[in-house]
Formats: structure tokens, sequence, C-alpha cells
């Protein structure tokens, strides 16, 4: 597994544990420094994207709450939540990557983490984002 995909794992499993606890994120970070053995590696990525969706978290859930159909933010799983908060990230604010990257590493992150159905959701809507 990359280390890009490593470090969008922790991001998602770090903006998990905020969603769940409303916790600072410096307190959820040092916490899961504390508690996971991660590779000192990743995490300089997991904190940009951590620190970046939580920075701009009312216009990524704007733009989610517009671009997903028939879906309140508050029904969505959690973990799905966290994917594409992150990877909405990604495609608005990290011109570095490619959308469709982006798009694939939540695809992929949603198969390991999420539903069945999820993968196929997440990507019509980082779809829908991309396209805007």
């Amino acid at each position: 597994m990359s280390l890009r995909r490593q470090s969008r794992i922790v991001a998602m499993q770090m903006l998990y544990q905020i969603q769940l606890t409303n916790a600072p994120v410096p307190v959820v970070m040092e916490q899961f420094w504390q508690n996971h053995d991660t590779s000192a590696k990743l995490r300089p990525f997991a904190v940009e994207l951590v620190e970046g969706t939580t920075s701009h978290l009312e216009v990524i859930d704007e733009l989610l709450q517009n671009t997903s159909k028939n879906w309140k933010l508050h029904r969505m799983p959690v973990v799905d939540l966290c994917i594409l908060r992150c990877a909405a990230y990604e495609i608005l604010y990290l011109s570095d990557i490619d959308p469709a990257t982006s798009i694939n590493e939540a695809i992929e992150i949603a198969k390991i983490y999420s539903t069945p159905d999820s993968p196929k959701f997440i990507n019509g809507v980082l779809d829908n984002i991309e396209k805007k």
C-alpha cells in the first residue's frame, strides 16, 4: 500500500474520531500518534489532510450537501462522510493532486472500511464535485 494511501487512511481515521468525539484536532492527533505505530513518513500528508479538511469544513460540507442527491450529511455513514470530506479537500485545495487520483483513492478506502454500496456512492458524489 502506498505511503499516500496510508496517510489518507490515517486522516480518515482521525476525522472519524473528531466527528464522533468533537475533540479538538491537536488532541486527536496527539492521541492518535501515541496509540498507533505509524511511520513518521506518512504523518506530514495525514496532518495536511486533517488540518486542511477541518479548516475548510463549512465549505466542504455545503458542497457535499449540494452534490449528494437525496442524502443529508447527518444520515450518511460517518466513515463515508469522513472519506468524502478528505477527498473533497484534495479536489478543491490540493492542485498538485489529480482529482481522478483523489476520487480513486477514496473509492479504494471505502472498499476497505465501508459498506458494499459506499464506493459507488462516493464515486458519484466526488465525480459531481470534480465537474463543478
